[in-house]
């Protein structure tokens, strides 16, 4: 092989490596940033979450409340005392 014919080789290969680096470096960018979003979008789920549940307690003390109201101050036949 004569050194054209090498230089030639390597002028190929850094063409070849060029083009498979270069889309792996931009996939590789790509998942980073997808895995952050996901983080972020998990501890976000999670605040909703504690956040919807402390919704529901509030709203079944309310409605035990109105419950008791509905059935005139009693509960289980004993009238309760007023505040």
């Amino acid at each position: 092989m004569t050194e054209w014919g090498v230089v030639g080789v390597l002028i190929a290969l850094a063409g070849f490596a060029a083009t498979v680096v270069t889309p792996l470096i931009r996939l590789n960018t790509t998942m980073t940033r997808l895995a952050v979003l996901v983080e972020e979008l998990s501890d976000k789920l999670a605040a909703l979450e504690r956040e919807a549940s402390a919704v529901r307690a509030g709203l079944s003390g309310h409605e035990t409340r109105l419950a008791i109201l509905e059935m005139g101050g009693r509960t289980n036949g004993v009238v309760r005392p007023e505040h």
